[in-house]
């Protein structure tokens, strides 16, 4: 699990099983749908509460995502 510090509130994101992933896929759209599904997903909270954040709060959770699906890191 990793920590992120949103404004004044800590999200807490999850590491993605195969499922949410799959999910994610199987929701289509662009990369950047799957991603706010994934993220908001992962942190347990709404596609809206992840599409009203600010893009540098955004870029914050996507890199903990990242850092989850980076593989070359294990």
């Amino acid at each position: 699990m990793k920590e992120i510090k949103i404004k004044d509130e800590i999200w807490q994101m999850h590491a993605p099983k195969v499922r949410t992933i799959k999910m994610a896929d199987e929701n289509g759209g662009s990369d950047m749908a799957k991603t706010i599904y994934m993220i908001a997903a992962l942190c347990n909270k709404t596609q809206d509460e992840v599409e009203n954040l600010e893009f540098k709060e955004f870029m914050s959770l996507q890199k903990a995502l990242n850092d989850f699906l980076d593989v070359r890191a294990e």
